[in-house]
């Protein structure tokens, strides 16, 4: 290898290291993290316009200076190729299973299949919607809602929006559970009222 290729090679290694450190320093810690269940996608540039409102309502919780909303997207869309599909059944484990978002925007079918889980909270108090086996409202449509649509989601007839409930393992390992589901109670009472 000549001199000048070697010396090209580590000007790249270096230019990409500073990249990805820079890109883990910029990277913000969410204080709640949101996501989107469904077959299409979030417009994210109108995410990053909606997220501010959702923002006023929340306190800094990991008290980093600012409040961050974050939105996570699990998109099964056909237009999906086999190795995205398979990343958003795992984003779907995370997310649900574990306990990583705390407000779901999400298509029915997804609603269905979790509805008897337990990991949605009760939103009685904000309307009618699916019932669980045990009782509770777990999720409430947003077909038509105009702060669904401002956050870059589309609010189809088949939108609901549901809020993960705080388990016994949430309380164990986040000490900031409890405010956590507060700021999620309150995006979603902000979302369905609006």
């Amino acid at each position: 290898m000549k001199k000048w290729h070697k010396i090209a090679l580590l000007l790249v290694v270096i230019i990409g290291v500073l990249v990805a450190v820079k890109s883990c320093i910029d990277k913000k810690e969410a204080d709640i993290t949101m996501a989107y269940i469904g077959d299409d996608f979030v417009d994210f540039p109108a995410f990053e316009i909606g997220r501010e409102a959702l923002a006023a309502l929340c306190d800094d919780i990991n008290n980093d200076g600012e409040v961050w909303i974050d939105m996570t997207e699990i998109s099964f869309s056909d237009q999906l190729g086999q190795g995205d599909r398979q990343n958003s059944f795992q984003k779907l484990t995370s997310a649900v299973g574990m306990g990583t978002a705390r407000v779901y925007i999400l298509e029915e079918k997804y609603v269905i299949s979790n509805v008897s889980s337990g990991v949605f909270a009760d939103l009685s108090h904000l309307g009618e919607g699916f019932v669980s086996p045990d009782g509770k409202t777990v999720a409430i449509s947003v077909e038509g809602n105009k702060t669904v649509e401002s956050l870059g989601i589309k609010a189809s007839e088949d939108m609901y929006i549901a809020v993960r409930e705080v388990s016994e393992m949430d309380t164990v390992t986040d000490k900031n559970i409890q405010n956590k589901h507060t700021a999620a109670m309150s995006i979603a009472e902000y979302i369905i009222n609006n």
